[in-house]
This record gives C-alpha cells, structure tokens and sequence, in this order.
C-alpha cells in the first residue's frame, strides 16, 4: 500500500466518524411507549375475557348439570315415594273395608221339591 494512499484511507474514516449521522424521523418515545402500552392491555384483556369466559361456560355448565342429576333423583325419589304410599294406602283402604263389611250369610240351599203323591192302582 502507498503511503498516500494510507493517509487518504485514514482521512476517510475520520471523516466518518466526526460526520453527523443522518437521523430519520424523530419518534415521540413516549407515544410509542404508550401505543405498546395499549396494545399489550387490550392483547392481556381480551385473552384475559375469553379465559374467564371459558371459564365461566365450564363452571356453570358443570353446576347445572349437577344441579339437573339432584332435580333428577329428588324427583324420582319423590314420585317413587308417593306412588308407595298412595298404593300402601289403598290398600290398607281396601283390607279396612273388608274388615268392617259382615260376611255375607251363604244362600240357602235349594230345597229339593218333594215327591209327587203316588197313585195306587
């Protein structure tokens, strides 16, 4: 390498350095913060809503569907235990009734019809 051509590569590079840098756009830092700011509270809030939401669906799906089986049996139970007792209580009904009512007197026998007179010849 030629020594001029060592001073000229040299000169460039501080020149690079000391240049001002061009700058773009300047960015508000304090609206961009605060639009990641909202875009992570709605994100947070919407997974936030459906979890709970899902949750919720589950929970009381779950609860009715207990809630629905105790209506079930209570209600079976319940006509169960009606349906005894109204049988129960017929027929003890029944067998009270036959208790009070006398026995009937049996019907009297039929009476053979007597013989007709004989004739004498």
């Amino acid at each position: 390498m030629d020594f001029k051509k060592f001073i000229a590569d040299l000169a460039a590079r501080y020149r690079k350095l000391t240049e001002p840098t061009p700058t773009g756009p300047v960015v508000d830092v304090d609206a961009a913060y605060e639009a990641g700011r909202k875009a992570g509270y709605e994100a947070g809030h919407a997974e936030g809503y459906e979890a709970g939401r899902k949750a919720g669906y589950e929970d009381g799906h779950a609860e009715g569907y207990d809630v629905g089986r105790q209506a079930v049996y209570e209600g079976s139970r319940a006509e169960g235990y009606e349906a005894g007792y109204k049988k129960g209580y017929d027929e003890g009904f029944q067998i009270g009734l036959e208790a009070k009512t006398p026995p009937e007197a049996p019907a009297p026998e039929p009476q053979p019809e007597p013989p007709p007179p004989k004739s004498e010849p």
